[in-house]
């Protein structure tokens, strides 16, 4: 019994072995000659996976020698990374490296594909590929895109490629394709400097430091420029900067680079005081106050000058001011700091003559010198008023011409209080006179004397 049942067995697996070889001849058992081959054919439509991939996964060249049951019919060599949407490396190129291709190992990873993914699905990402932007697989055109890894914006044309050295809108592409921030540009185009603000676009109507930008957010050179926030007018050199302390043309600009109008300026450069008039161009031949602007706008000091409008001659001091009620050399200057001509001057006491000139009347006129010389006589014998002094020697008696008889008396330095007195003494012994007789007679028209020197005298009567 027991050696029928060895034969048995022995039968069954005889029979088996049987089947099993039978079998074999579809492939579908792991260790067959044709699962072998079919792994062999895979490997080689994968680009030599296994080769490949001996250095970044090293256990995969070993996954056929063992078996994997449950595995999908075609081994899959599990590559790594997995392909994702996103290419590696993931950071992507900024701008300034674009001219260098950037993006080559995004290209490469198809390499890695497992056949059995779709191929679409391999393309899908997010990032450069040279000049271009994509957002998941699809490459944005049109379109502004903000690229963290370079921290800046980007603006992407119909065709998808980054716009750069040109404008879009109010905003400057440079030429690494980066959005211009803080920082001045210059465009060869419209051939002029702009600056971008923080927010990036162009600066207009507004100051940075020293320049000014322009309505159309140009940089102001070489011209003038009016900012209403500060009220005044401002003049732009060739190089940019605003002007200060200098001129341009008939105008000048302060130390803060604002426009002279209605006030005085030194230029320590022409050593000069000048005024700005209330248009801001320098006044020339004109007063302003006390003080006279020659032709050339300077103020004029320790000079002469002749005024056109006001047909005189003035000085005008070492200060500035226009002298008057004073002598410069043999011209005397009257309190309107005009130059006396063919008149009395100085209360009086001098004569100029048609040129301005003092004239020494009792050297160079023998009635004048009469004059003098007849009212000291009436005054030491009659002790006269000054008006009586003046009536006497212009009488049909005397004869001499007011000019004469005038500078008499402007010369004669009398006492007229003493002459009053003593012409009171005289009345009270003679006719013994009350004081308010007294006073009468002498303010008559005969005497002539003042209210004051009257007083006076009838004050003293008894000294």
């Amino acid at each position: 019994m027991k050696k029928s049942k060895k034969i048995l067995v022995t039968s069954l697996a005889t029979a088996t072995l049987g089947l099993i070889s039978f079998a074999d001849t579809t492939g579908d058992f792991p260790f067959s000659a044709q699962h072998v081959s079919a792994q062999e054919k895979d490997a080689s439509k994968n680009g030599k996976v296994v080769k490949e991939n001996t250095t970044s996964a090293p256990n995969q060249a070993e996954k056929p020698k063992t078996p994997a049951p449950k595995s999908a019919p075609k081994p899959e060599p599990k590559p790594a990374p997995k392909p994702e949407p996103k290419p590696a490396p993931k950071p992507a190129p900024k701008p300034a490296e674009k001219p260098k291709t950037p993006a080559q190992k995004p290209a490469e990873k198809p390499k890695n594909i497992s056949p059995k993914e779709d191929k679409s699905k391999s393309t899908a990402q997010s990032g450069w590929v040279g000049s271009s932007y994509y957002e998941n697989g699809a490459k944005v055109t049109n379109k502004w895109i903000f690229d963290k890894k370079a921290n800046s914006y980007f603006y992407l044309n119909s065709s998808g490629n980054y716009v750069q050295n040109a404008w879009v809108d109010n905003y400057y592409l440079k030429s690494d394709g980066k959005m211009a921030k803080n920082e001045w540009i210059y465009d060869k185009n419209y051939g002029s400097y702009y600056y971008l603000t923080a927010e990036g676009s162009y600066a207009r109507n507004t100051w940075v430091g020293n320049y000014y930008l322009k309505s159309n957010g140009k940089m102001a050179k070489g011209e003038w420029v009016y900012d209403k926030n500060y009220g005044s007018y401002y003049y732009l050199t060739a190089e940019g900067s605003y002007a200060r302390d200098a001129w341009s043309g008939n105008y000048y600009l302060k130390s803060n680079g604002k426009m002279a109008k209605g006030e005085w300026i030194y230029d320590k450069n022409n050593g000069s005081y000048y005024y700005l008039t209330a248009e801001g161009s320098y006044a020339r031949n004109a007063w302003s106050g006390n003080y006279y602007l020659k032709s050339n706008g300077k103020m004029a000091k320790s000079e002469w000058v002749y005024d056109k409008n006001y047909g005189s001659y003035y000085y005008l001091t070492s200060e500035g001011s226009y002298a008057r009620s004073t002598w410069v050399g043999n011209y005397y200057l009257k309190s309107n700091g005009k130059m006396a001509k063919s008149e009395w001057v100085d209360g009086g006491r001098y004569y100029v003559g048609a040129n301005g000139l003092w004239e020494t009347k009792s050297s160079t006129n023998s009635e004048y010198s009469a004059a003098l010389e007849k009212a000291k006589s009436y005054n030491s014998l009659f002790h006269m008023s000054k008006k009586r002094m003046y009536r006497q020697l212009t009488s049909q008696f005397d004869k001499f011409s007011n000019d004469a008889a005038q500078y008499a008396i402007d010369h004669l330095k009398a006492d007229y209080k003493y002459n009053a007195l003593f012409n009171a003494k005289n009345y009270r012994k003679l006719f013994n006179m009350s004081k308010s007789g007294l006073f009468n007679q002498l303010t008559s028209y005969i005497d002539g004397f003042t209210e004051e020197e009257a007083n006076y005298a009838i004050q003293h009567l008894d000294d």
